[in-house]
């Protein structure tokens, strides 16, 4: 599975007829949780991504891509470094970007690119060392923006909704991710200004992080009503999903009916609505400085949302296509022939690529799994990991309800795709292969009736395994804010909120101090 990084270079120069102009602006758009199949660019029968499928038209549209994890911290981490989460070790219980490491940013901001960054997630900060290598770096979050995130979160939700959850959100204001998440419009002015104000002289990247498709989604009424009824819109508005319910349906103990589910995607197709105008705003500020020409513009996503896929919502515990199959758009005519293509990739491609694009040699490190993007493989075996499960929800559900079996939740998991097989791997616990060609994809596993398939993937995977060494340590640098703490917990993603009974257990407190703890003693080996 190894490929050395000069023949995938002598590739990439190869796939071009006529020559580049040097060292192109690259503008990097994440749609945060955003699913490719639910995108009218991808088939997706509302058109949730008109503006992108008119953009498209002109850019490499990649129908097969693939992200490293399932969730934001290893997704962003391997599509930064290049390397898989087992390797750079940025995970559940690790949420930190090791110092050792190079990023993208910092290989072209070394190489006389001007960097700026604009994430809405705050695992996306400078909190966790995400942001190596941009020189500026701008949240919804940050003080001289708060204000108006506040406002128009407010403009989104009108105070007379039913919803409690989310006006219990508004009542609280303040950094709440609830509340400033979702002011992606924030981004386009922070892009403008620093746009006018650089260096013309020098090319820049400009990297962005959209989180309007995460929970909770409060995408703003008119983008609703461009794809619902009124009384569809109405009823997104009213129905609640909060976390002690949605933890409890994914670990089967809660159910939604089909009209509820239906509720929710509708209101997450609304979402990616209201993404596609983010970013043709950005699209709007290259075209009003003439800079489309010499500008590649990446649009995918770190990962995907489970919308009751296999009896799951969210995007933990599972490593199903709705949540690893992502996507990824490039458009720049001089290396990318606009079209759509089909030969599998992953989103930690884009390492090598931007490095390529710019001159500057990718590092020799780890199983170099990254490819670049300028000349894919006709076939390639492809991995993700989740092999750190996130532990909060396990733990509530452990101390409510020790008599209930969460065993499969507990085991992480990894997973390997070859063309139509996929390999799904619970570590400790049994091995699953499914037919993504055959109906029904993931909801039928035939190891027992493809026995030579299953061994031959699970050879391939324990030969995987087995060349992965951590290059990534455990940071001793940082304890992350108690702000940053509580915006985390907000968003569900440690602590608090996220409980799968909906009350704060006796030991959660003590578990939230040494998590702290642990975050505050990490030590490098």
């Amino acid at each position: 599975m190894r490929r050395s990084w000069l023949g995938v270079l002598l590739l990439g120069c190869g796939a071009c007829d006529d020559p580049a102009p040097a060292r192109p602006n690259v503008l990097w758009v994440v749609w945060d949780t955003a699913r490719a199949d639910h995108m009218s660019l991808y088939g997706y029968p509302r058109p949730t991504t008109p503006f992108v499928d008119r953009w498209a038209k002109d850019a490499r549209v990649f129908d097969d891509c693939m992200s490293a994890s399932c969730w934001t911290v290893p997704s962003h981490a391997s599509m930064f470094t290049g390397l898989l989460p087992a390797e750079h070790g940025a995970m559940h219980g690790n949420e930190y970007l090791d110092d050792g490491l190079e990023t993208v940013a910092e290989t072209l901001q070394r190489a006389g690119y001007q960097t700026f960054a604009w994430a809405a997630n705050p695992h996306v900060s400078v909190e966790e060392n995400f942001l190596q290598g941009f020189e500026v770096q701008q949240h919804p979050w940050d003080p001289q923006t708060l204000e108006r995130a506040v406002e128009i979160f407010k403009r989104k939700v009108p105070e007379s909704i039913a919803t409690r959850e989310l006006q219990s959100r508004q009542e609280k204001r303040g950094s709440n991710p609830w509340v400033v998440k979702a002011a992606g419009e924030l981004g386009r002015e922070g892009f403008a200004g620093w746009l006018d104000q650089r260096d013309s002289e020098r090319p820049f990247l400009a990297f962005f992080n959209f989180m309007e498709a995460h929970r909770p989604l409060i995408p703003p009424r008119e983008l609703r009503e461009k794809l619902l009824s009124p009384e569809e819109v109405e009823a997104t508005y009213a129905r609640e999903f909060n976390w002690k319910d949605l933890w409890a349906y994914c670990f089967g103990w809660h159910e939604y009916s089909p009209e509820d589910l239906k509720l929710l995607r509708d209101t997450y197709d609304a979402a990616l609505l209201e993404l596609d105008a983010l970013f043709a705003g950005l699209i709007a500020e290259l075209e009003a400085r003439g800079l489309s020409e010499n500008t590649l513009v990446i649009l995918t996503a770190d990962h995907g949302e489970n919308l009751g896929d296999l009896h799951l919502l969210d995007h933990q515990y599972s490593l199903n296509q709705a949540l690893i199959r992502v996507p990824l758009a490039i458009r720049y005519p001089p290396r990318f022939a606009p079209g759509r293509e089909s030969r599998p990739v992953m989103t930690m491609d884009l390492h090598p690529t931007l490095l390529e694009l710019a001159g500057v040699t990718p590092p020799k490190l780890g199983v170099q799994h990254a490819r670049s993007l300028f000349a894919p493989s006709e076939r390639r075996v492809r991995v993700a990991d989740y092999s750190q499960p996130f532990p909060g929800p396990l733990a509530s559900a452990r101390g409510k309800f020790p008599d209930r079996d969460i065993a499969r939740f507990e085991r992480g998991l990894m997973t390997i795709v070859d063309g139509r097989w996929k390999l799904v791997r619970e570590l400790g616990g049994p091995a699953h292969l499914y037919d993504l060609s055959a109906p029904g994809d993931e909801t039928r596993d035939v190891a027992g009736e493809h026995p030579e398939v299953l061994e031959r993937m699970r050879a391939g995977m324990g030969h995987l395994l087995k060349s992965l060494t951590p290059i990534g340590v455990r940071s001793n640098a940082k304890t992350t804010s108690e702000q940053h703490q509580r915006m985390l917990e907000l968003l569900g993603y440690a602590g608090g909120d996220e409980q799968a009974d909906g009350s704060a257990p006796d030991g959660e407190q003590r578990t939230r101090d040494t998590a702290r703890e642990d975050g505050a003693t990490r030590e490098r080996p």
